[in-house]
């Protein structure tokens, strides 16, 4: 026998038998009957309507879907969106069809995303009366180009697999997820009502699907009709960073920056629920790259002041009315009299937290600048601190300990300031004068908003001491502090509190002999301590 005529014996008897073994499995529609028959899958493409009088068969290239709740019974899908083919097992599949409008349908056979890759898609069969959509179909796949198809419609390419799955989102929580088209990227958001695309939105979100790996931020520009996953970074470049940091507990929280710094004060939880919702106000800077604004929040310029909506899973821009209005301090524009405000060193717009500028605004349309180095409180969840002109809020510390030398305590519905690590005097007009406080010199901490180690100190460095001034709710480094004679004394004693011995105060007594005093020698009210004290 021939080789050649055996071989394609063999490869007639093999198609005869895959025939067979198929036969009676494809859908089918009788136009004189107005009958389907053998519709065992969910979705067939057609190459034609399917009416009575009218002539279809199933067509893998045809442009009319068709939905079949059982063998005998189908009909059009006239909505645009994706469906899928997933058997009663639900195991994944890869018959992905697309209707871009009634008539318009095809198999999708090129994969939309790239290696290891992972797209989410609304359900078009799950579309509910608001609108929305209450499942998901989720796509991964890894380097597919092409589907290649039997006869019968069945996939033959595993690569590409898809599935459905149902709307996760509770009745407080936003989720989001990224969907990858050849026309453009986009956000899906889900809430406890249903799931949609958003339209025309800008903004950085919470990537549901991540759980707790990497990839958990999304970023979105309308303008480029763009959204990508980004690579986690858990370092604050500027304002307006977005940022991810693993908790003590191993468990990946996202953080939007409002200053170069990582410091608790200067980074806000970015939230999934709908409760916690934040309008802040924050002037983008990067300081590492003041030539390209690429890396900057949504590509915005150096200086550039955005008002942005924190909470339900992302951060997007938003109107200017949803943030308080800004004091001018130039012209007193919306500035309220004994107030002050922390501006935006170069562009002087007002900041919420980081290092800038402090101004006090005496009355509506007067504001001067703080140029003395201290402490200017308004109360305990509103202090700044100022190392000359340079300035930023501060936070309280519950204790005077030798960690909160110089530091404002707050404890027991008070305020004091911590002199030495166990003397601490409460901030009290009855109080006001000048006190003698140790110096601090807190390494690698940044609270006073500079990254210089002489100025992270707060009034002086280890190892000094520096003459302050009480006066009300201002306390400051008292610079010019001259009692005209060479050495100044400071009361030691158990009620003393490290005041300055003025002119004129009685000394601390004991045994009708002076006891309790401190003698330091002092220029620009800095200090060092001399031995030969009482």
């Amino acid at each position: 026998m021939d080789i050649r005529f055996f071989l394609k014996s063999i490869i007639l008897l093999i198609t005869l038998i895959f025939n067979l073994v198929y036969a009676g499995t494809g859908c089918s529609f009788n136009s004189s009957s107005n009958q389907w028959d053998g519709c065992v899958k969910e979705y067939y493409l057609f190459n034609a309507k399917c009416n009575k009088g009218t002539e279809c068969s199933e067509d893998n290239s045809g442009k009319y879907l068709f939905k079949c709740s059982s063998s005998n019974s189908c009909s059009e899908i006239t909505e645009a969106g994706y469906y899928l083919n997933q058997n009663k097992s639900n195991d994944s599949s890869n018959e992905l069809f697309k209707c871009k409008s009634e008539g318009n349908c095809s198999l999708i056979t090129e994969s939309p995303i790239d290696s290891n890759e992972t797209t989410f898609y609304l359900d078009g069969a799950s579309k509910n009366t608001e609108n929305k959509y209450n499942e998901l179909i989720k796509c991964e796949g890894n380097n597919v180009n092409h589907q290649s198809r039997r006869s019968n419609g069945d996939s033959s390419n595993a690569e590409f697999n898809c599935e459905k799955i149902n709307n996760g989102a509770s009745n407080n929580s936003v989720d989001h997820y990224i969907s990858m088209e050849e026309e453009k990227d986009s956000i899906i958001t889900c809430t406890e009502q249903g799931c949609y695309v958003e339209e025309n939105i800008s903004g950085y979100f919470i990537n549901t699907n991540s759980g707790n790996s990497e990839g958990k931020i999304i970023v979105c520009e309308k303008e480029n009709e763009y959204c990508d996953i980004v690579e986690d970074d858990n370092i604050c470049f500027g304002a307006g960073d977005v940022i991810v940091k693993t908790e003590k507990d191993g468990s990946k929280k996202v953080y939007i920056c409002t200053s170069d710094s990582e410091d608790e004060k200067d980074i806000i939880e970015i939230q999934s629920n709908t409760e916690n919702i934040k309008y802040i106000s924050i002037t983008v800077n990067n300081p590492v790259d003041n030539e390209d604004d690429e890396d900057n929040f949504l590509g915005l310029s150096d200086g550039s002041k955005v008002c942005i909506k924190i909470g339900e899973g992302s951060v997007i821009p938003v109107d200017d009315k949803y943030c308080p209005k800004e004091c001018d301090i130039n012209t007193g524009t919306n500035c309220v009299e004994n107030s002050y405000y922390l501006v935006h060193e170069k562009t002087l717009n007002n900041i919420a937290t980081g290092s800038g500028l402090l101004y006090y605004c005496k009355t509506e349309k007067e504001c001067i600048q703080i140029t003395e180095t201290g402490y200017y409180i308004v109360d305990k969840d509103t202090i700044y601190f100022c190392s000359n002109t340079t300035c930023r809020k501060d936070d309280t510390v519950g204790v005077c300990d030798s960690n909160a030398i110089g530091r404002i305590v707050y404890k027991d519905n008070k305020l004091s300031i911590c002199l030495d690590g166990k003397i601490s005097v409460d901030i009290l007009k009855s109080n006001n004068g000048n006190y003698m406080v140790t110096g601090s010199g807190r390494k690698g901490n940044s609270d006073n908003g500079s990254s210089n180690s002489e100025e992270d100190t707060l009034f002086t460095s280890k190892g000094k001491f520096a003459i302050i001034s009480i006066k009300d709710q201002v306390i400051t480094l008292n610079s010019k502090y001259n009692n005209n004679v060479k050495y100044v004394y400071v009361n030691n004693s158990s009620s003393g509190n490290l005041k300055v011995i003025e002119k004129g105060d009685t000394c601390p007594m004991e045994d009708n002999k002076i006891t309790n005093v401190l003698e330091f020698e002092c220029n620009n009210g800095v200090c060092t301590k001399k031995t030969n004290t009482a």
